[in-house]
């Protein structure tokens, strides 16, 4: 029987995987706590109560900071702002149809937080 995929082989084929060969990664937190914590208005969600993805666009500076956080914390690894990025969970919001500027919105602030905790050995990844 063939194997759908060899897990050996996942290993080469993610930058993530392989780091984890050299060394222990430490990931951040919780970013839905945190932005609880930012006591946000009704104003900061653009009416759009509880949906932290727009965050991105209408708080990025909320959003940023608590990136710079992590990594200032010492957090190789931080997640994107996109919990519920889905089209189908944005459509509570009618938000469905920006799902992949939203997301994209995310990971740009996620990246840009990033690269002033780069080290030659430590490079953003993922970042291109």
């Amino acid at each position: 029987m063939t194997r759908r995929f060899d897990p050996l082989a996942r290993l080469d084929q993610f930058a993530i995987l392989r780091l984890l060969r050299e060394r222990v990664l430490v990931f951040d937190g919780g970013m839905g706590t945190q932005l609880q914590a930012a006591n946000l208005t009704l104003a900061d969600f653009a009416g759009a109560e509880g949906c932290n993805e727009l965050l991105v666009e209408t708080r990025p500076d909320v959003v940023e900071a608590i990136h710079d956080r992590y990594f200032a914390a010492g957090a190789d690894v931080v997640e994107t702002n996109s919990f519920g990025g889905l089209p189908y969970v944005l459509a509570e919001f009618d938000l469905a149809d920006r799902a992949f500027e939203l997301n994209r919105r995310a990971a740009e602030l996620a990246c840009r937080s990033a690269k002033p905790y780069a080290t030659p050995n430590r490079p953003p990844r993922g970042c291109d």
